[in-house]
């Protein structure tokens, strides 16, 4: 019976060294899938990704390997593609699958440093489950080891390590298991949040090339040029990266694509707000005289919402209709701006962010708004209820704001005034900005923990040109 073999049926055969490898990267692909799912990524991102991602690998993985064992393939061209024989540098395969993931995340306008924190530190568990398939096929060992030292390892192993009548050490064991621990230790560090996007994935290279050059140190079977185990090389030169991309050197930071809420924020429609709901109850409920603190509660959730709690289901398409055309008639006499929001948009605009406006208000209303206030040139995109998948605190208009301005949405602020703008920001894991002068809503949005507060809108200005990440970092 052969021992490489996990299941045979006919002539076909599934080896053991591919049931490793292709788990190793299951797992890690459902790992990467459930951050995507948690920053509101459409999982065809990973879907499309993973399978020429795999083909590349292996590709870059058997290519490297053949080019430094060629003295062997050259006079065994039959066995270049025999892969399941073994073979597959995993330096090649990261080499390969870098440069294909280079290419694909630009083509999606997707932050290849984002995607590094996402994907690198769970490859250190498909590195982990791959030695095992170079465990059953007894490669990649280590050094002859006494019997006395080889007795510390469990049977099944030691058995495995008996190799042309010598014991070896388990190096396939060493590297399975500081790959697990690398996991582990950047998963703790990653949840307490990341100073800028790549961190995780430089955190990955000085592990993984820390680890790699000490482990190959102890093998039998390095691939080398002249003296000099190339793995080891490679290590060294992982590391630098890593330790190069900690410290930011050749780091480009990107300006952040800043999106705005309108009402409270840009404008002040807080009293045409108010005497649009007085005019409706006076029209169509007139027992009821609503308090300021009712009034105040219609900021932030949809009319849906605020009418549904006095009105019959069958009654608020129509109240709404009704509100429409009472608050765009008030917007000529009621409506001004916030202070300061055209030096804000004018300043912003002159120095080559993009902007937007993503409102739950209708799309009638955000454009006469914008008109009215005469904001239309600094924006490249208004969204308004209709426009946007799921209302806030959904923060999927964000994205679909992204979308049609075509630009990346792994950096972006998203300004509003209310704990619902805050939530949306979050649910994207963007960055949230809240902006009010009035303590008790500045109160409700620190429930929602922004990662700002604002009391004038200049100071934004100076958010903007931060050296820093846009994008929440905690959120994984």
């Amino acid at each position: 019976m052969n021992d490489k073999i996990f299941l045979s049926f006919g002539p076909f055969t599934i080896t053991w060294y591919a049931l490793f490898i292709l788990t190793g990267v299951v797992v890690a692909y459902e790992l990467s899938q459930r951050t995507m799912k948690k920053w509101k990524y459409s999982s065809s991102v990973l879907e499309d990704y993973v399978i020429p991602m795999m083909f590349f690998g292996i590709l870059g993985a058997r290519i490297y390997y053949v080019i430094f064992e060629w003295d062997y393939y050259s006079l065994h061209l039959e066995e270049i593609i025999k892969i399941w024989h073994g073979g597959l540098a995993i330096h090649g395969g990261l080499i390969a699958g870098i440069l294909f993931s280079l290419y694909y995340f630009k083509k999606k306008k997707v932050s290849i440093y984002r995607m590094m924190d996402c994907i690198l530190p769970n490859v250190m568990i498909a590195q982990a489950f791959g030695r095992w398939g170079n465990f059953m096929n007894q490669e990649a060992f280590g050094g002859v080891v006494s019997e006395s030292f080889i007795d510390h390892f469990p049977d099944f192993i030691k058995n495995k390590m008996y190799i042309n009548g010598q014991y070896h050490h388990p190096t396939f064991l060493y590297e399975s298991a500081l790959n697990v621990i690398g996991f582990i230790l950047i998963y703790c560090i990653r949840k307490r949040g990341l100073k800028k996007q790549g961190d995780a994935g430089f955190l990955y290279c000085i592990w993984y090339g820390m680890i790699r050059f000490f482990i190959e140190g102890l093998r039998t079977d390095s691939l080398m040029l002249g003296p000099v185990r190339i793995a080891q090389l490679v290590s060294l030169l992982l590391v630098l990266i890593g330790v190069l991309g900690l410290c930011g050197i050749g780091y480009k930071y990107e300006k952040p694509v800043v999106l705005f809420d309108l009402d409270g924020t840009l404008q002040d429609s807080k009293q045409m707000i108010f005497e649009t709901f007085v005019q409706v109850f006076k029209e169509r409920k007139p027992d009821i005289q609503l308090s300021q603190e009712e009034l105040n509660s219609f900021f932030g959730p949809t009319l849906e919402e605020s009418f549904g709690k006095y009105f019959k289901e069958e009654e608020i398409e129509e109240i709404i209709e009704r509100y429409q055309q009472i608050n765009l008639n008030l917007h000529y006499t009621m409506l001004k701006e916030i202070d300061h929001a055209t030096e804000l948009l004018e300043t912003l605009k002159k120095d080559g962010y993009h902007l937007g406006i993503v409102s739950n208000k209708r799309i009638k209303a955000v454009e006469l708004g914008v008109q009215v206030n005469h904001f239309e040139p600094y924006f490249d995109v208004l969204l308004g209820k209709e426009d946007l998948p799921i209302p806030k605190p959904s923060g999927t208009g964000l994205i679909e704001a992204c979308s049609r301005m075509n630009v990346s949405r792994d950096n972006v602020i998203y300004v509003g005034d209310a704990k619902s703008d805050i939530l949306s920001a979050k649910d994207v894991a963007m960055i949230s900005v809240g902006f009010s002068k009035d303590e008790d809503r500045i109160e409700q949005m620190n429930q929602a923990n922004p990662d700002y507060i604002i009391r004038d809108l200049r100071d934004l200005i100076s958010i903007c040109k931060e050296k820093r990440t846009w994008n929440d970092t905690s959120i994984w």
